[in-house]
């Protein structure tokens, strides 16, 4: 019988030296300090990490209650590491175990600046390593045959409308479908980043066609990036603002690029089983969002291997340094503009 999952130690029953050391990490800076070492983390990376470090507490106050009395840095080893390891390997994958300890790490590596935790690093891949690895199928999808998808599904319903003469619910969110497939190939934003998407807030038009602006506050990164749209594709924007987006039952009432049937914008779980829905009928497996994230990597590399690196910009896989900020909107641009290009010109 499988045991419970490992429960976390609730924050207020921290040692009160966590429970400050944790607040100190995340202290918001002033206009003359830019904060704490932490204070760059997105909530979802600082929830990822307190849970991590709550579980690990809770599991110490269970089975080794003496060691909460140590100081972070002196309460992990080999043999902690070993036991915590077993225990929530009976509820979880490998692959969710790695990921627990390189949660874990980073949160020890914040709290005990200047301690060594390769120890656990190494300890983390070696699990990573016992993962199944899982089928491959999925990664001989390309971001053309990606985009060719979206095409398609926005044709038909096109094709649909006009044999009824009329534009149904089920048209509607077709190409609604369609778009967002295409514009996620062509430009393979986070999960997060898609579903925030709002008309006139980061999409917005310009003479030259539709531009996506990401905001710093919505980029993983924490940096601005904006996107040209290809002329083909602004094209297909404009053909659902104006006809089929208003045949999805309240879409009229918000702003949010991807309406759902609901009367709101579609959320991050409806655009994932959207996404899996159409893939799966089309190619016989589903395609999560992630998967379009590695299509258009190994897209570029076999297109234009020579500038490969500009999959970084594509990506927001920004690694520039303060000095190179004022270059990421233009970089993560002429990324899109490149990559739209050569996927785009197949279909002209």
């Amino acid at each position: 019988m499988r045991t419970k999952p490992t429960r976390r130690l609730k924050f207020e029953d921290w040692p009160a030296a966590d429970q400050a050391g944790w607040r100190q990490l995340f202290a918001p800076g002033d206009i003359f300090d830019e904060g704490s070492s932490a204070a760059h983390l997105s909530q979802a990376s600082r929830r990822d990490l307190q849970c991590a470090y709550a579980r690990f507490l809770g599991f110490l106050q269970r089975h080794n209650p003496d060691v909460l009395l140590l100081a972070p840095d002196r309460r992990l080893t080999s043999n902690v590491v070993a036991e915590y390891v077993y225990e929530i390997r009976q509820t979880n994958s490998y692959l969710s175990v790695a990921t627990e300890l390189h949660h874990l790490r980073l949160a020890l590596r914040l709290l005990c600046v200047g301690s060594d935790w390769s120890w656990l690093h190494a300890i983390q891949k070696r699990i990573a390593t016992r993962a199944p690895r899982k089928n491959g199928a999925n990664t001989a999808i390309t971001s053309e045959q990606l985009y060719e998808l979206g095409l398609q599904l926005m044709v038909q319903a096109e094709k649909d409308a006009a044999v009824s003469k009329k534009t149904t619910k089920n048209q509607a969110l077709m190409y609604r479908d369609g778009l967002l497939i295409a514009i996620l190939a062509a430009i393979p934003l986070r999960r997060r980043t898609l579903t925030a998407l709002q008309i006139g807030e980061h999409l917005t038009k310009s003479a030259n066609g539709w531009l996506l602006h990401i905001p710093a506050k919505d980029a993983k990164a924490r940096r601005a990036l904006e996107f040209s749209i290809s002329s083909d594709m602004s094209v297909r924007i404009d053909q659902y603002l104006d006809h089929f987006r208003k045949h999805i039952p309240g879409a009229a009432r918000h702003c949010g690029l991807w309406a759902s049937s609901k009367g709101s914008s579609m959320n991050d779980g409806a655009i994932y089983d959207a996404v899996c829905r159409r893939t799966r009928a089309a190619f016989g497996l589903a395609i999560n969002l992630h998967r379009f994230r590695h299509a258009a990597g190994a897209f570029w590399s076999i297109e234009d291997p020579v500038n490969v690196r500009g999959v970084r910009d594509l990506l927001g896989h920004t690694s520039f340094k303060t000095t190179e900020v004022h270059y990421i909107k233009s970089q993560s641009r002429n990324a899109a503009r490149r990559y739209s290009k050569v996927l785009t010109t197949r279909y002209l």
